[in-house]
């Protein structure tokens, strides 16, 4: 009994993973509101990484994926690391906000008392 929904689970898992978007090589073949999402082969988790990106082999085939509109949180290092992240015209901010409540206990990198770290897609500011 359990294998068999152990099976049917995976299947579903499997099913639903291979109609994530159509295969492409370039945004080009991606509606205008998505691009051709690429995951590198090893992700970029800091500056100091991002230097050597040349130096491995990546996939060339990705999904078209939707970008991330203005106003949405993103990620840093998203771009680097091939998704599609903030849509164009618009760039991922960081900036601190500050805390409604009580700071968590268990926070990892809490950036000042009082405050955390937001990323969010926004037009950048006219210079």
């Amino acid at each position: 009994m359990y294998k068999a929904i152990i099976c049917v689970l995976a299947c579903a898992f499997a099913g639903a993973i291979a109609l994530v978007g159509k295969t492409c090589t370039s945004n080009s073949q991606c509606d205008p509101s998505e691009c051709c999402q690429i995951l590198n082969a090893f992700m970029v988790v800091s500056k100091r990484q991002a230097q050597d990106l040349s130096l491995f082999q990546n996939p060339t085939n990705g999904t078209c994926q939707k970008y991330r509109l203005e106003g949405e949180n993103c990620g840093t290092f998203e771009k680097i690391n091939g998704y599609c992240s903030c849509e164009p015209g618009t760039t991922c901010h960081m900036y601190e906000v500050p805390l409604a409540s009580a700071v968590n206990a268990r926070m990892i990198v809490a950036p000042r008392p009082g405050y955390q770290w937001v990323s969010k897609c926004e037009k950048p500011a006219p210079a």
